[in-house]
């Protein structure tokens, strides 16, 4: 091992991670039949209404899909409970009119359990499965 390599290892091993406190919201969309197109064109909406209002409390946001047998999936991470209900409040319009063209097949919450537990209550009717975070677990840091 180089010394350059060695020396970064050494003043950044017990310091490049913190605690995981990120709830991420996996919402899992099924399109209908023959509503593609109009559900896709409203993935920008979202994209556009996140980045202009949630800067502060928004960690990641984005859509993977569609597949071929229609899903879509948002992966979407916030610094809180209260974070994920001001999103919802944010988007909830785009949010409705795309229930329209797709469907809410599989809704998971993960994170904290202390946060999980003030989302069941606001997010119980849309179903959700909460995944309470490990013990111990971490993430990596901001990095410049």
């Amino acid at each position: 091992m180089n010394a350059a390599k060695t020396a970064l290892q050494m003043s950044s091993s017990s310091t490049w991670y913190e605690d995981d406190k990120v709830i991420t919201l996996v919402p899992k969309f099924k399109i209908k039949d023959g509503m593609r197109e109009p559900y896709v064109a409203l993935l920008p909406k979202f994209l556009e209404l996140v980045k202009a209002n949630e800067e502060e409390s928004c960690v990641h946001y984005g859509f993977v899909g569609p597949t071929e047998d229609g899903f879509v999936i948002c992966r979407e991470g916030y610094i809180s409970a209260e974070a994920v209900l001001k999103h919802l409040d944010n988007v909830g319009d785009v949010l409705n009119e795309a229930l329209q063209y797709a469907d809410i097949v599989e809704l998971m919450i993960q994170g904290p359990a202390e946060e999980l537990k003030k989302l069941e209550e606001p997010l119980a009717h849309l179903g959700p499965t909460h995944y309470p975070l490990v013990e111990g677990s971490f993430r990596s840091k901001a990095r410049p």
